[in-house]
């Protein structure tokens, strides 16, 4: 069956930017309020966690020693950790003139080195501006005084063994030179002293080559070139960050809930989900965006959507018997007005071919009377059950459609089961004098009459809500059709209708002091006496009797009315032709004149009726607290069909 959803992007196998879109639209409030409350909770560590202030130190580390060379890089990640060391803190401390134990200080300094330079960044957190400032600076003081400090006891360690070896060299020399002086000249023994005082000097010289770079060297480990200032604003807690980090982790958890929500939500929304999950055919997917309860203009965008169905049923459908039109039963599957919504359209789809068409309702909440205007009708369903008028005498025209007749629901009594012997009859008699008569009931599960009368019709439709019908009632609603063999033709996915219609109060009951007298039932053959005669039955062609379609002149057909089942569209032929006009107009016209016909004599209220014939309906009406079955009454349906 065609539908109006095209292929697209949503129609692929795996889940798709679109399906990732429609799911964001239909949780976003959860993204929003998760959103949010992240917010507030970064917002709440905010003002519950500890105010705290970062000064930072920068420091220039130089290469210290008699063996520096200017041209050398110092390792700075070795000496990051010696400003960490406990020695570098245990100075600051005494800087600082603190109580606090060396180890705390550590855990509050953070040193960082910026890459491809000579600086150290000295950090420190404290919960006062000053303490932080005086922590930073005492810091970088403390590890410059150490590294001064271990140069300068290196230098002196290394001057102490340089002159230690020039003084016991001096006393070898001056050896050397006692044993030069007590030798004879050009004696072995003058010349090995000779060689060794050579020797000496040549030691010594070295000696104080070496010492005395060392005596004439400046030691310099760094220097501070920006020290720590003042803090204006804490560093902790970061309220940006805090606010930013709950928003991030509130989507996140958002998109977590709206995602299971989905997966656990079964309500239908697409075509695609009917067809997946419950193999119903998909009739039709109408397009959102409609213009709520009423009746669409044709031109409308689901008018011509349901045009299309309208086509597809007549053509698929099976023919009903002669002489009758095609009944179609549509029933919602969950609460709300969305088969109203289609029965009143599809209708009037029907309507718009010129052939006439029949509308009954047997929900006391339908929305057809505020799709029609807000139209009171003057005779209900209810009437007809009670035997106070006719189907026919019954029916309320449609405002602006001449072949529309409605026959709505009245004060129905839903703790009392609708008799669907009387229901047939009643479809029967609209069959008889309509091409089509659409049946508009409540879900299978809450209206038994849904599941009685669609064994007896030409065709049921299940109409679902978009965002609104679940899959488990679908899946009800069509187990309770199968139970009785009906003829489910498929579904069709109505747009979400946020409107509701309420159900009408019962009209109160007028307090009689005696039993009722019984109502006889109205002739629809004769008009009434009392006053003009009725639109509602006049403006009906009655069908000729199946006898008279066998024996009519070729070219004749029942009536005037195009028929969707392919039945002869020529003007009518004998005297029921001249009971409607060539074109009835949609306003209220009278009509022609009939002939009257006799009368047949009233049959006495007292005739006994035979047993085991009588049905018995009591509407909401009936009930005024004094007897349930007071009000009610008994319908003979030999004396019905008679």
């Amino acid at each position: 069956m065609p539908s109006s959803h095209h292929a697209d992007l949503r129609d692929s196998d795996g889940p798709t930017l679109m399906t990732y879109l429609e799911w964001l639209r239909r949780r976003w409030w959860i993204l929003v309020v998760a959103a949010l409350l992240g917010a507030g909770a970064g917002m709440l560590v905010s003002q519950v966690q500890t105010r705290t202030y970062v000064s930072t130190t920068s420091l220039l580390v130089r290469q210290v020693g008699p063996d520096a060379n200017p041209g050398a890089k110092v390792n700075l990640d070795t000496e990051a950790q010696v400003v960490r060391s406990l020695v570098v803190a245990e100075r600051a401390q005494a800087l600082l003139k603190t109580d606090l134990p060396a180890e705390d200080l550590v855990r509050s300094l953070s040193v960082t080195v910026p890459p491809n330079s000579q600086v150290l960044q000295i950090a420190f957190e404290a919960a006062s501006p000053e303490a932080a400032q005086a922590g930073s600076h005492s810091f970088a003081q403390a590890y410059l005084d150490l590294r001064l400090a271990t140069a300068t006891r290196s230098l002196e360690n290394e001057t102490t063994a340089l002159k230690q070896q020039i003084t016991e060299t001096n006393k070898q020399l001056a050896a050397v030179a006692g044993k030069i002086a007590a030798a004879p000249p050009n004696s072995v023994e003058r010349a090995r002293a000779e060689a060794d005082r050579n020797v000496l000097t040549n030691q010594l010289a070295s000696l104080n080559s070496r010492l005395s770079p060392l005596l004439s060297t400046a030691l310099d480990p760094g220097e501070i070139i920006s020290d720590a200032p003042l803090p204006r604003k804490p560093s902790s807690p970061n309220t940006t960050l805090n606010l930013a980090s709950g928003l991030g982790a509130g989507l996140l958890f958002g998109i977590v809930v709206a995602l299971v929500l989905d997966r656990l939500d079964t309500r239908v929304r697409r075509g695609r989900d009917v067809a997946d999950r419950l193999g119903v055919p998909m009739l039709l997917e109408l397009p959102t965006g409609q213009a709520g309860l009423t009746i669409l203009p044709a031109g409308h965008e689901v008018s011509r959507e349901l045009g299309r169905l309208r086509n597809v049923l007549l053509s698929t459908m099976p023919e009903p018997q002669p002489g009758r039109g095609r009944q179609l039963l549509l029933t919602d599957t969950s609460p709300g007005p969305a088969a109203g919504f289609v029965v009143g359209n599809l209708a009037a789809a029907y309507a718009r071919t010129g052939a006439q068409v029949a509308v009954v309702t047997t929900k006391r909440d339908s929305p057809l009377p505020t799709m029609l205007g807000g139209i009171k009708p003057r005779h209900t369903l209810a009437d007809v059950l009670r035997h106070d008028v006719s189907a026919l005498t019954a029916l309320t025209p449609a405002p602006g459609l001449g072949q529309l007749r409605v026959l709505f629901p009245g004060a129905l009594d839903t703790e009392v089961e609708l008799p669907v012997a009387m229901m047939l009859e009643v479809l029967g008699e609209l069959a008889a004098r309509f091409d089509h008569v659409l049946i508009e009931t409540a879900q299978p599960t809450a209206a038994v009459e849904a599941q009685a009368l669609a064994r007896h019709v030409d065709g049921v439709i299940l109409v679902i809500e978009g965002g609104q019908t679940r899959s488990s009632e679908i899946t009800a609603a069509i187990h309770q059709f199968e139970q009785v063999d009906a003829p489910v033709l498929g579904a069709v996915l109505a747009p979400r209708l946020a409107e509701r219609v309420p159900a009408p109060p019962a009209a109160p009951a007028a307090r009689r002091d005696g039993p009722p007298s019984p109502r006889p039932r109205p002739n629809p053959a004769v008009p009434s006496q009392a006053g003009p005669p009725n639109i509602e039955s006049t403006m009906i062609l009655p069908r000729p009797a199946t006898s008279n379609r066998d024996t009519r002149p070729s070219g004749g057909g029942r009536d005037a009315r195009p028929s969707a089942g392919g039945r002869d569209a020529h003007p009518p032929a004998g005297p029921q032709a001249s009971a409607r006009p060539p074109t009835p107009p949609p306003a209220v016209q009278g009509p022609p004149p009939v002939p009257p016909k006799p009368v047949p004599p009233a049959r006495p209220t007292t005739q006994p009726k035979p047993p085991g014939k009588s049905t018995v309906y009591r509407s909401s009406r009936d009930s005024d607290g004094v007897d349930p079955g007071r009000y009610s009454m008994a319908l003979d349906p030999v004396e019905d069909r008679e």
